[in-house]
C-alpha cells in the first residue's frame, strides 16, 4: 500500500484545549498513519518527518479567544524555528466568536551526508492571543 517513498499521516483533536501564547497544539488521535517516513505519538504536540523528501502539510482548526480579544494565530515551527509563510490568522472579538484557521505548506527534509537520512520535528504553535482550539487536524503526505 504505502512504501518508504510515500507516507501519510492524518492526526487530529476533536476536544477543546486551551492554548496559551507560545504553546503548541496537541493532537490526540492518529486517524491514519501509513509508511515509515512520518511519526507521531497520539497525545503529543510533535510530529516527526524521518526521511529526506518533500512533505505536503495541511492544517485546519477552529478556535476562539480565551479571555483577551485579538488575533488568533497558528504557525508551523520546524525544529523550533518559524517556517516562513506557514501560518493562519483570524480576529476573534469574543469568547463566543469561533474562527477557522487553515493553511497549506511544504517542508523539504534534506539528506545528511553523514547518515542515510535526516529528520525534522514539526509543531503547530499559538503565536497570537491565548485561545481555545477544537477540531484541529493536520494531514501530511510525503510526496517523494
Amino acid at each position: 500500500m504505502y512504501n518508504d517513498c510515500t507516507s501519510f499521516l492524518d492526526t487530529y483533536t476533536n476536544t477543546s484545549q486551551t492554548i496559551t501564547t507560545g504553546s503548541p497544539l496537541v493532537f490526540n488521535t492518529n486517524r491514519i498513519r501509513a509508511g515509515r517516513s512520518i511519526s507521531h505519538q497520539a497525545g503529543s504536540s510533535s510530529i516527526n518527518l524521518n526521511k529526506p523528501g518533500i512533505y505536503e502539510i495541511h492544517f485546519n482548526g477552529d478556535a476562539a479567544e480565551s479571555g483577551t480579544a485579538g488575533n488568533i494565530t497558528v504557525q508551523l515551527y520546524v525544529n523550533g524555528v518559524l517556517q516562513p509563510a506557514s501560518e493562519a490568522t483570524e480576529d476573534s472579538t469574543a469568547t463566543t466568536n469561533t474562527v477557522n484557521l487553515a493553511f497549506d505548506t511544504a517542508v523539504c527534509v534534506t539528506p545528511n551526508c553523514c547518515t542515510c537520512g535526516n529528520s525534522v520535528s514539526l509543531t503547530f504553535v499559538d503565536t497570537g492571543v491565548g485561545a481555545v482550539f477544537s477540531n484541529a487536524e493536520v494531514v501530511i503526505e510525503r510526496k517523494r
